[in-house]
């Protein structure tokens, strides 16, 4: 017995369908690329090349859908690390693209570097628990035109586990291709096991810019998997409501699968339910509290309404710090994207709306995703399990500790124990105590001092240096 929750009934969810139906066709969608509109104007939208709005017809949104995979294989450069997206397990992302790091061992914050990204993902190879390494921060000591660039050459020599990034302009694209290929066994970019995918946003309302589009494009031509992100603001660039921001948000993704479909048909797209309110007070992105989690719960049961692998928000929070809102706002994230059935969570090592990287958070945050694993194994209702028999045995006013069932049991992973999150007496704990903050930076440590992710191919490196020097060469300054 697996626990679930929910937000829309069908009837529900058929309503959010057929608005987004009539906004899309009716309304339509700024595409800012020649290219793009001549595909969908093509395919049989009203196409306005002034204002450069298409209008998608329905029937071009449920072939787009019926396109698109259902389930989709992120590949690690380690095939022990691959992650299946087939609807059966919830698995932990990184965040991604922050801009700061707060230094554990300064305290201090400050812009993040290069130097930071490979220790995040470092970090995140160590840990089970984080399944993909996204893009986490970015690495400001670069050239900007080499960010994107040295940042995934980062992140392929720091971990064997799926790469995910931003790829931003369309003559990254070559780079970035190549630089895969290298660091693949085999050398060359293998569409069945793919080892890298990109994360791609629409800009709400309702549009997608002509630089990020045109690589999406090429990148989608080879089956590059992608994740479609619309990160609306309630209030801001979506509707006040919640309910209009959640059928905004699924015109602005549906409407990229429209046009990736068309120009690769079975292209792997993941459906993203990730989008927020602005918080009025302060005219800033609010990346968690109720709301964020019924839009998001919102969208993901649409996602998983189309069949599609679901990608939601999770573990992140507006706190500046370590603290009882840190915990609640994360914790409740995750715990509801498991819940909810979502194929992917992000948000980890995550604080200040995911602006902000803090390393020993990412630590406490596996401690939250173990414990969000145990919520999913859920109840065993077999004989084995309900133990009636035993019951009888024991009897009013006996007890469990000396029946051999108790030992099999705990062993067996019955009841979760803690590594990091404190239980016990308040005498042992006040005989020595430790925080968990402490016991975080304990791992940490280990793991910064100890752990070497998969290397690269023999000789990759200098290939790749070699890449960059190109890429140096060639691309224009940004």
């Amino acid at each position: 017995m697996i626990p679930r929750v929910s937000l829309l009934d069908e009837a529900s969810r058929q309503v959010i369908h057929e608005r987004s139906l009539q906004v899309m066709e009716r309304t339509g969608v700024r595409f800012a690329s020649g290219e793009a509109l001549r595909v969908l104007r093509d395919a049989g939208c009203a196409v306005d090349e002034e204002t450069q709005v298409a209008r998608i017809p329905r029937r071009l949104v449920e072939e787009g859908i019926a396109a698109a995979p259902k389930t989709i294989l992120l590949a690690g450069r380690d095939p022990a690390r691959d992650v299946l997206l087939d609807h059966t397990r919830t698995y932990a992302t990184l965040d991604g693209i922050g801009a700061y790091t707060l230094d554990y061992t300064t305290h201090e914050r400050r812009l993040s570097t290069a130097a930071d990204l490979a220790e995040a993902v470092r970090v995140g190879d160590a840990l089970d628990e984080v399944g993909v390494a996204w893009y986490i921060v970015n690495p400001t000591d670069e050239q900007p035109k080499l960010e994107i660039l040295r940042g995934v050459e980062t992140m392929l020599r720091s971990t064997g586990k799926h790469v995910q990034a931003e790829v931003l302009h369309p003559d990254e694209v070559p780079f970035v291709m190549e630089m895969l290929a290298v660091a693949s066994d085999d050398g060359r970019w293998d569409r069945e096991r793919p080892i890298f995918s990109v994360v791609y946003c629409p800009v709400a309302p309702l549009q997608h810019e002509q630089d990020s589009l045109e690589a999406a494009m090429l990148l989608a031509r080879e089956r590059v998997p992608m994740t479609v992100f619309s990160l609306a603001l309630s209030g801001a660039t979506a509707p006040v409501t919640l309910a209009g921001t959640i059928v905004q948000t699924n015109c602005d993704v549906l409407s990229a699968f429209v046009l990736f479909q068309l120009i690769e048909p079975g292209c792997p797209l993941i459906y993203v339910g990730d989008s927020a309110i602005m918080d009025m007070r302060s005219a800033t992105y609010a990346t968690a509290g109720p709301e964020a989690v019924l839009i998001n719960l919102g969208l993901t049961e649409m996602g998983k309404h189309y069949g599609l692998p679901v990608l939601t928000t999770g573990f992140t929070s507006d706190a500046k710090e370590l603290c009882m809102q840190s915990g609640l706002d994360g914790g409740l994230m995750a715990a509801m994207a498991h819940l909810n059935g979502a194929d992917l969570v992000t948000g980890m090592g995550m604080l200040d709306s995911a602006q902000m990287l803090y390393l020993p958070k990412l630590i406490l945050d596996a401690e939250v995703m173990r414990e969000c694993r145990r919520l999913m194994q859920g109840v065993d209702l077999d004989e084995e399990h309900l133990l009636t028999d035993l019951i009888d045995e024991i009897g009013p006013g006996g007890h469990y500790l000396k029946a051999k069932v108790t030992k099999t049991m705990l062993r067996a992973g019955e009841h979760w124990q803690p590594s990091i999150f404190t239980r016990g007496a308040y005498e042992a704990w006040v005989s020595a105590p430790v925080s968990e903050y402490d016991r975080a930076v304990g791992i940490l440590e280990d793991i910064l001092a100890g752990h070497r992710p998969k290397a690269l191919p023999s000789g990759a490196e200098e290939k790749i240096s070699a890449i960059l020097a190109a890429a140096a060469e060639e691309l224009p300054e940004r």
